[in-house]
Parts: C-alpha cells; sequence; structure tokens
C-alpha cells in the first residue's frame, strides 16, 4: 500500500506525465466586443486523421485506486468543464511492453481545477478524473484509432501485485 497526497496541477510538477494547457493572458491572439480569443494554447500531435471527442461524468474521488490506463501511441487531451477534478497519474514507461505495469512507488494525483487542461504523454498511466466534490464532468479527446499494444478492450492494469494507492487529505 502507498499514500498519495492530492497535489496542485503546475507545469513543472505534471511535466514528466504531460502538458498543463496554460497560456499569457496579456496576448490574445484575437479578440472583439465582449470576447478575447488565445490560439493555439498547444497542440496534440496525432498520427491519424481522426480524433474523438467524450465526455465523462464522474463521482467523488475513491479512498483507493488499484488499476490504472494508458495509451501507449497516443496522446489525450483532458479538460476539467465546471467542476474540480482528481486525477492518479504515473510516468510512461516501456511503452513497447505488453507486461509493463504502472508503479505505485511514482503514482501522483493531480487537482485539475474547473477551466484547466492537460494533454497526456503517450503512454502516461491514468485513472479516470474524479469529482473533488459530488459530481463533476469533464471532456476529452484522444486520436480514434486502436493502441500499437491493444489494451482497449481491457485497459485497466493492476499495480504490481495488486498493491493499492490510498489517498490522503
Amino acid at each position: 500500500m502507498a499514500t498519495i497526497k492530492i497535489e496542485p496541477l503546475t507545469s513543472n510538477g505534471f511535466a514528466p506525465y504531460g502538458r498543463v494547457l496554460d497560456f499569457d493572458s496579456s496576448n490574445p491572439t484575437k479578440s472583439g466586443e465582449g470576447w478575447t480569443c488565445y490560439s493555439p494554447v498547444d497542440f496534440l500531435q496525432p498520427t491519424s486523421p481522426m480524433l474523438g471527442i467524450g465526455m465523462v461524468i464522474s463521482e467523488k474521488y475513491p479512498k483507493e485506486v488499484t488499476a490504472l490506463e494508458r495509451h501507449v501511441s497516443r496522446e489525450e487531451l483532458l479538460w476539467a468543464a465546471r467542476e474540480d477534478l482528481v486525477m492518479f497519474v504515473d510516468i510512461p514507461y516501456k511503452l513497447g511492453s505488453e507486461s509493463q505495469k504502472p508503479n505505485i512507488y511514482t503514482t501522483k494525483a493531480f487537482l485539475i481545477k474547473a477551466g484547466q487542461a492537460v494533454i497526456m504523454h503517450r503512454g502516461t498511466w491514468h485513472s479516470p478524473a474524479f469529482a473533488l466534490e459530488g459530481t463533476a464532468t469533464y471532456y476529452f479527446a484522444i486520436e480514434f484509432t486502436k493502441d500499437f499494444i491493444d489494451q482497449d478492450e481491457q485497459p485497466w492494469i493492476p499495480f504490481n501485485e495488486n498493491e493499492v494507492a490510498v489517498l490522503v487529505e
């Protein structure tokens, strides 16, 4: 068992897992009466022309997590819509190995505030994003193609020796 504390989402803290979509609010690319645009903030790097967009409604985060998933050949964008989220992540490692498992001792939990977004590196292990309180809605975008290691049918891979990550506040 490992205990994990929720960390605030920062570009440096999240760097091993992906990128935080951040922008310079003093430098809009376009604006008009009542609106301001910042584009592009970042880029997904798809290898196929199809990009799938999905939505998840989640409940309050569990106290224990036993498994994570990964997408070894695809980046994934996750955007917290109106509510704060908690997501467990682990470092992408040995992307070509079908027997690779998430490492409970390098797993972290990040607080993703409403309106924040991240792009996870290819192979980043992650849980669903859970509501910090009550229920939450989030959106994601990922290439609409199979991974070269096909874990799409059963993507949830347990930690080594069925260890449990326990979230502490």
